[in-house]
């Protein structure tokens, strides 16, 4: 088993959305665990599997990887039938009725403190993006520079998946994460890939290693 420390740093004001909003005041609230008696500020290791998969689909064609591109499971097997295979990005992160993901993502926990704010917003129409009249709906928020810790599992077969992994984290820094929100990844390994991935991987691992976004938030 491969073990991968990972930071979530927000970019921009952060939401990933829970379900139980009537309890916290808003319409759509930040995802919450209970642990002991209180509810505690968290990102599911879904959410983070989620963005991660999305991100790998997209580039993965274009360092020599594969990706069927498909999300429902008859699509999916039908796909990888016709390419004789599952694609890589499946067997990565796992899919209905295979044999099991080689990526495995703890849930996120919070690190610090943080406080949350509610911002009121409109809803937009997807084809005309003008305001929805009457579709006025609350919003909570982490701000900017709120990091979160988790850990990336990959089991040892996966290995030669490793720089599909790194470029899908890459891609998260750069992409949508959440509700709309975008955020910044940083790998903490202490060195130990530095063995598992080839020299031409080597400037990639190097740059995860540290924030993407330095001077735009934190220090």
């Amino acid at each position: 088993m491969i073990r991968i420390g990972m930071r979530l740093r927000s970019v921009t004001l952060l939401t990933v959305g829970w379900g139980i909003p009537e309890v916290m005041g808003a319409d759509v609230v930040h995802a919450r665990k209970l642990v002991g008696d209180r509810y505690e500020l968290y990102i599911p290791g879904s959410s983070v599997k989620g963005a991660l998969r999305s991100s790998a689909s997209r580039v993965a064609a274009h360092y020599g990887f594969t990706s069927c591109g498909e999300v429902e499971p008859s699509r999916i097997a039908e796909a990888h039938r016709a390419m004789g295979r599952a694609c890589s990005v499946c067997e990565l992160f796992g899919w209905p009725g295979g044999e099991g993901a080689l990526l495995h993502v703890s849930d996120f926990k919070l690190v610090g403190e943080a406080a949350t704010e509610v911002i009121w917003r409109v809803s937009l129409n997807d084809r005309t993006l003008t305001a929805e009249r009457g579709k006025l709906y609350s919003m909570e928020h982490l701000p900017p520079g709120v990091e979160f810790k988790g850990e990336l599992r990959l089991i040892g077969e996966g290995r030669d998946l490793l720089p599909l992994l790194l470029l899908a984290v890459a891609e998260l820094r750069t992409g949508r994460f959440g509700r709309r929100s975008m955020v910044d990844a940083r790998l903490e390994d202490e060195g130990l890939l530095d063995a598992l991935v080839g020299e031409e991987w080597r400037q990639l691992l190097s740059e995860l290693r540290s924030w993407l976004w330095v001077g735009v938030v934190g220090p």
